[in-house]
């Protein structure tokens, strides 16, 4: 039973999680930007929007992490 509610607990969802939420702002705020509604939009436009909006985030993070690796060792890319 405890494995149960420690399931959710797993660091893949969390990260998951985050990343779904970072990936929401960034589309909403698009869509403020634009002058948009949710409500404007189908379901399918708005989940295709959030697909991209994520790769977007997961390529940020990658680029942070590569850049703050780099800094450790006192590389620079410029």
């Amino acid at each position: 039973m405890e494995l149960d509610k420690l399931s959710r607990y797993f660091p893949n969802r969390v990260i998951r999680r985050r990343i779904r939420m970072a990936a929401v702002r960034r589309v909403r705020k698009d869509l403020i930007l634009h002058g948009k509604n949710e409500a404007e939009l189908s379901e399918d436009d708005l989940e295709y929007l959030l697909a991209d909006a994520e790769k977007d985030v997961i390529a940020d993070i990658k680029q942070t992490g590569l850049l703050g690796t780099l800094a450790l060792l006192g590389l620079s890319l410029f």
